[in-house]
């Protein structure tokens, strides 16, 4: 079994655990989702791109600071082709599961704030437009980009900042760091993630 199939594993018992324990009177979950945006690419070789997709996740609190909480997410670019090569960009994508613990230090009427350190897994890929020509593709595999698929470990460390609407909708906005490990290559790229919340539970 690949290592950060363990850590998922492991983590997803942790917010199971949790969720069984929301009878508790300040315990509290909630559910969220929307756009993701995180400047990486799978493939090493070539400079970070802008890659935009979605994520959706869920997580509980056992008491007022502490919680567990998983996600999934997916985003999408392009790669450029190196320069002095002439051919189409290369497609890529990320698919990442991540689990694990969170700290809600902030919590007013209004505005929550907490910090959570997911980790997990992520399955990338790289295809190589198949209109390029042989001549551009032995190019482009001589700077090191080439089509593959890997699942590598992954770690995202994150500030989930809400602006409430009501006592149960609020919009999440989450700056943080999301790592990698495509080709044995650490990876620690800038994502941000923005959509709606919905809380239930709690006082």
């Amino acid at each position: 079994m690949l290592k950060s199939t363990r850590y998922a594993i492991f983590a997803l018992c942790l917010s199971t655990a949790a969720v069984s324990s929301l009878s508790a009177q300040d315990a509290s979950g909630e559910v969220f989702g929307g756009y993701s945006y995180v400047k990486a690419t799978p493939l090493v070789a070539a400079p970070k791109t802008n890659m935009h997709g979605w994520m959706g996740g869920a997580g509980a609190y056992v008491n007022r600071w502490f919680g567990v909480g998983m996600e999934i997410a997916g985003q999408f670019g392009d790669i450029p082709a190196p320069s002095g090569v002439t051919a189409p960009a290369l497609s890529s994508k990320e698919y990442s599961y991540l689990a694990g613990p969170q700290f809600r230090f902030v919590q007013t009427e209004r505005i929550q704030v907490a910090a959570k350190f997911l980790l997990g897994g992520v399955f990338g890929q790289v295809r190589v437009d198949p209109t390029t020509s042989a001549t551009a593709a032995a190019q482009l595999s001589a700077a090191g980009y080439s089509s593959f698929d890997q699942t590598k470990f992954a770690m995202l460390f994150a500030f989930p900042i809400d602006a409430g609407i009501s006592k149960h909708v609020g919009i999440r906005f989450e700056p943080g760091v999301f790592v990698t490990d495509f080709s044995k290559t650490k990876q620690s790229n800038f994502r941000f993630s923005v959509g709606p919340v919905f809380r239930f539970g709690g006082k």
